[in-house]
């Protein structure tokens, strides 16, 4: 009977000890953004219409729904991670985020060697 607590014990305490990250829900940023701007050295004409770009945080995957003329964060749905304020997606791009209210603000961490790849995306949770 102590042999098969033990083993009872032992198997709890493994299990317990898990370094499996994949359920690590940052709840910040838990929910559905529609895109209000975007900023960067592109052009998007007099008056676009960025609604139609959605991104859902559920859990540890990232949802992206580019439904118009305008396409972000291509190649970027399934799993993330967030180490600070910085979220690596999928394709391996990075974005620093700040929130503030409503708010969720991504800029992109460019690449200092190659010029006019800054992009700023200002989200507004629904």
């Amino acid at each position: 009977m102590k042999r098969v607590a033990a083993i009872f014990v032992l198997f709890i305490a493994l299990n317990s000890c898990t370094k499996d990250n994949d359920d690590v829900v940052h709840t910040e940023l838990e929910g559905s953004w529609v895109l209000a701007n975007a900023s960067c050295f592109c052009a998007f004409g007099e008056n676009p219409d960025f609604s139609t770009h959605e991104i859902n945080f559920k859990g540890s995957v990232l949802i992206v729904q580019n439904s118009g003329e305008f396409q972000f964060l291509k190649d970027t749905a399934g799993s993330y991670s967030v180490d600070g304020n910085v979220i690596t997606l999928k394709n391996g791009a990075q974005y620093k985020y700040v929130i503030k209210d409503k708010t969720l603000e991504l800029t992109f961490v460019d690449n200092p060697d190659i010029a006019d790849d800054e992009l700023l995306l200002t989200y507004e949770k629904y």
